[in-house]
């Protein structure tokens, strides 16, 4: 039957003058068949994805390193400046002020009846101490600050007046730990700064510090500072130093922080008043102090 259709037959196209034709573009084009200027800007492009490349990972690695080092720094800083507890010293005193309640500094116990601290602690008003263990009731309720007696001495400047405080409270079950003042500083010997808490709470801070000859230059608030009476201490810790802070070697109170931490170039030095200044005139005040 000639009208029959040999279904097994694979059709022919319907157009065999068309050939596929493949095109070559910027990505596949082969390198020899590339023009001078096709092939400079594929190596540039090469180069600056390197250079891009490189410089993300310098930048990862940079970034690592000054946060290792800064770690390392903070860590170091951190060893120097810690909490403790105020049973650890206690002839350190805290002083609040009666109306806010806030804590304006830190003041030593030099007698059992007696209290020296920086003049500065006094100048907001009515103010209350908190001297001995906070474990026991009668010295957490702290002590009314009656009398207030000015330390003066010729040689020192008014930014580094002391006063003496007393209660007429009996404070000699708080007081009984008393600490003497220090005649001889050793400066080839570390020394410690007793400050102030940092927050809320009681404990204090301590760091240990290096002593300062005059190898730096006064300026700004510090250049009326006369340094024959002043002890100054460099290498501090990230702890702050304030006014009325203790400066402690050996079991000894040789100074009160007379100013807050001033920075000098990339040094920060602190300023105590030496309390050796003083000494005989407190003496003479308080028979009981360095008995």
């Amino acid at each position: 039957m000639e009208d029959n259709v040999d279904i097994n037959k694979i059709p022919e196209s319907c157009d065999d003058s068309e050939e596929f034709e493949f095109k070559y573009n910027f990505i596949n084009t082969p390198w020899d068949d590339r023009s001078n200027k096709s092939k400079a800007g594929i190596v540039a492009l090469l180069i600056a994805i390197f250079t891009a490349t490189m410089a993300c990972v310098a930048n990862n690695f940079a970034m690592h390193y000054r946060g290792f080092k800064s770690s390392k720094s903070m860590n170091h800083s951190e060893m120097n400046c810690i909490k403790v507890k105020i049973e650890e010293y206690p002839y350190v005193a805290n002083i609040y002020s009666v109306s806010s309640k806030e804590l304006l500094c830190v003041g030593v116990v030099v007698s059992p009846t007696s209290i020296l601290a920086n003049g500065v602690c006094v100048k907001s008003g009515p103010i209350r101490v908190h001297v001995g263990s906070a474990k026991d009731p009668y010295c957490k309720k702290g002590f009314t600050v009656d009398v207030i007696e000015p330390v003066s001495h010729d040689s020192v400047t008014s930014l580094k007046k002391l006063v003496l405080l007393s209660s007429y409270e009996n404070m000699k079950q708080c007081t009984h730990h008393v600490v003497r003042i220090g005649t001889s500083l050793d400066w080839k010997s570390m020394v410690h700064i007793i400050g102030r808490p940092l927050g809320i709470g009681r404990p204090l801070t301590r760091q240990v510090v290096a002593l300062a000859r005059k190898e730096f230059m006064a300026s700004g608030a510090m250049k009326n500072l006369n340094f024959n009476n002043m002890i100054c201490v460099k290498d501090l810790a990230r702890c702050p130093v304030r006014v009325g802070d203790l400066l402690v070697q050996n079991g000894c109170v040789f100074g009160l922080a007379a100013t807050n931490v001033y920075s000098l170039g990339r040094n920060k030095v602190a300023c105590f008043v030496s309390l050796d200044v003083f000494r005989s005139l407190l003496m003479e005040m308080d028979s009981a102090i360095n008995a």
